[in-house]
């Protein structure tokens, strides 16, 4: 059902983008609760290469700051808040018999998932277009971020400069 993938789209959105984070905090939101391992024999980044990753994340999380927002205000203006869309959406999908769903809940639920797919789509193209305004493919953005996430001194020049 399409509905059902609008819905999955939109709570995946809202669970990826979810509340702003203090850029300082980056080591924490990214990072698994492992302890970090020995990273493996990997690419050196440079300097610049670490700036430009650096102004792009900060570039995404004002992107998905914005989008959020511009989520919250589409589940507004169809009537829900993030708490009822959440339920609404669970218990559309739940295969109990006992979760139903009126249909007035579930004209909201698809309109604003419709909404929030919308969003989410401008939203990603966004952080495309801030990692290739910072001189960076996606891939290389990607790349960096795996590379912080296992290398704690790549992890702390990165935290240094975002809390700058």
């Amino acid at each position: 059902m399409l509905t059902s993938k609008l819905v999955k789209s939109a709570l995946i959105s809202m669970v990826l983008i979810g509340a702003p984070g203090a850029g300082t905090a980056f080591a924490q939101e990214t990072l698994p609760s492992q302890p970090p391992q020995a990273a493996p024999a990997s690419p050196e980044v440079s300097d610049s290469q670490i700036d430009s990753f650096v102004s792009a994340y900060q570039s995404i999380q004002q992107v998905q700051s914005q989008a959020q927002q511009e989520m919250i205000a589409a589940l507004e203006a169809e009537g829900l808040t993030v708490e009822e869309f959440q339920m609404i959406a669970q218990a559309q999908q739940s295969p109990e018999p006992s979760s139903s769903v009126s249909p007035e809940q579930a004209e909201q639920l698809a309109a604003a998932a419709e909404q929030i797919s919308a969003i989410e789509a401008s939203a990603q193209e966004d952080i495309q277009l801030a990692i290739q305004a910072e001189g960076l493919t996606p891939e290389e953005f990607n790349q960096i971020l795996a590379l912080v996430q296992q290398d704690p001194a790549l992890q702390e020049k990165i935290n240094q400069q975002l809390a700058q």
